[in-house]
């Protein structure tokens, strides 16, 4: 029974990462102040001068945190250090997330090169990355080994703590239409971003009217604005999950308005619906999805049928099932076998690991039930503020969904079984919750939950992306705005 609950407490927990991402764009997106301070038409880099801003970070009326940003001249170029500290409440544990990134960059910010690094009460995740002509090298430390991979860039990335001096060196206008390209070392990913200029307003701040240009900021379906006074200080930013970044000088950001106690960050995500779901591993869900836009997410593929906001979601079958021997011997799902930054499916330790669990096993779907059955028995579950990565959670034995299945997607491909993962919502006493899964090949698409110990997936796992966490970002468009009615279930 002791089990049961925490699993029930845990499958709430993937939307802790989602924090964790906005954490990073948020450490990225605390500016500079003055306008004068920044390259403008007709002057040089080099009359940028050094500077520190100051912002607090407030969840509704609470005040949960503060970023920091400070830059520095050097011989070739600068030198930008940004902070995110929240102090959040998961499950009712207070809980501390800490990211720091520090990034090189040339005289027209440019990127060159970046330290990122996340603290928790349990983790601690780094990344180094190195631009070296159009190749991105990274270094991730993790599982106490250093792992590297390169990345091929069609264009130079920034940070986006780069966006506004660019931004400004243009010059601010009402209309103005800005493109780039966004890194993101929480995801180790880019991603186009678009800035446009919407419009003036007055902003009031501390019982002061200042005039503010009113920015817009895009990135997979992501919006952040920010109010920018007329002489290029932010002083405000609204940010997804309902983040509202305040300037505020040091001392007020250290030690003002703290908030003594804050909303569970689970409890306000989950999702009411109309009725409750009386039976246990349903195979059946039928729901009316709304307030979101059904064509951003390919609700409709595998066991997810979409006519027009019903959804209904079929179990599957495994009688139909024609497994094969592993390895997979066709390479027509290369893209599910090869290893990623987080799946490190070709480390040595990973793949005698999984070796060790499957022993002589050769059917695919026999192997997957003995790295499912392992995944769950061997790994504490327990909420965690980290980005889950495959050898991290292998050493710690500990983690939730995220970690869970990012582990058991990492055994899978180790041992040839095409594997990727999935991010949607689950049922689970009385609302939905935000929750990761994975699915695997084994002579057609199996959903299996090795959190819940489930294969395949029961019914309520509604799937809205797959993928790592450059696509599980996507997930945030959803967060305060889904809309479920359960219309059957059996």
């Amino acid at each position: 029974m002791k089990e049961r609950v925490s699993i029930f407490r845990l499958i709430r927990s993937i939307i802790v990462i989602f924090w964790i991402i906005m954490m990073v764009v948020l450490v990225q997106r605390t500016y500079f102040n003055s306008y004068d301070d920044y390259i403008q038409p007709g002057y040089a880099a080099s009359q940028l001068r050094p500077k520190e801003e100051w912002m607090g970070i407030y969840w509704g009326r609470d005040k949960v945190g503060y970023t920091v940003s400070k830059i520095k001249k050097k011989l070739k170029g600068y030198e930008i250090f940004e902070q995110a500290l929240m102090d959040l409440t998961v499950m009712g544990t207070p809980q501390r997330i800490d990211t720091r990134i520090t990034s090189q960059v040339d005289d027209t910010f440019t990127l060159k090169s970046f330290k990122f690094r996340l603290f928790s009460n349990l983790f601690t995740f780094k990344a180094n990355g190195e631009i070296r002509g159009n190749e991105l090298h990274l270094e991730l430390f993790s599982g106490g080994s250093v792992n590297h991979s390169i990345i091929t860039l069609k264009e130079v990335p920034c940070l986006s703590s780069s966006l506004k001096p660019i931004l400004l060196a243009q010059g601010l206008a009402v209309g103005k239409r800005f493109k780039q390209t966004l890194f993101d070392p929480s995801t180790m990913s880019s991603t186009p971003i678009e800035m446009i200029v919407e419009g003036k307003e007055v902003v009031v701040l501390k019982d002061k009217k200042i005039k503010c240009y009113r920015i817009k900021s895009s990135f997979k379906g992501i919006t952040i604005r920010s109010w920018i006074d007329e002489e290029g200080n932010t002083i405000k930013e609204e940010s997804p999950l309902g983040l509202i970044l305040i300037k505020e000088s040091k001392a007020d950001a250290l030690t003002e308005n703290w908030s003594e106690t804050t909303k569970d960050i689970i409890a306000a995500s989950a999702i009411s619906v109309n009725r409750a779901i009386t039976q246990s591993n349903p195979s059946y869900l039928k729901v009316r999805v709304g307030n979101i836009n059904l064509r951003e997410f390919n609700l409709s593929r595998g066991r997810q049928q979409l006519r027009g906001d019903v959804l209904e979601i079929f179990k599957e079958k495994m009688s139909g099932l024609k497994p094969y021997h592993i390895p997979y011997p066709k390479d027509d799902l290369m893209g599910y076998l090869i290893p990623t930054p987080f799946i490190q499916s070709d480390d040595k330790s990973i793949k005698k690991k999984a070796q060790e669990i499957i022993g002589d096993e050769r059917d695919a779907l026999e192997a997957v039930k003995l790295i499912k059955d392992w995944v769950y028995q061997n790994i504490e579950k327990r909420p965690t503020l980290s980005i889950p990565s495959a050898l991290d959670v292998l050493k710690m034995k500990v983690g939730d969904c995220n970690e869970h299945s990012t582990l058991f997607v990492a055994l899978c491909r180790a041992v040839g079984i095409p594997s990727k993962l999935c991010a949607g919502i689950v049922y689970n006493q009385g609302s939905f919750y935000y929750h990761a899964w994975s699915d695997v090949f084994v002579g057609g698409w199996i959903s299996v939950d090795p959190t819940m110990n489930q294969l395949p997936a029961d019914a309520t796992h509604i799937r809205f992306v797959e993928g790592g966490l450059d696509k599980q970002l996507e997930i945030i468009k959803l967060i305060g705005v889904l809309k479920l009615e359960v219309l059957d279930y059996k």
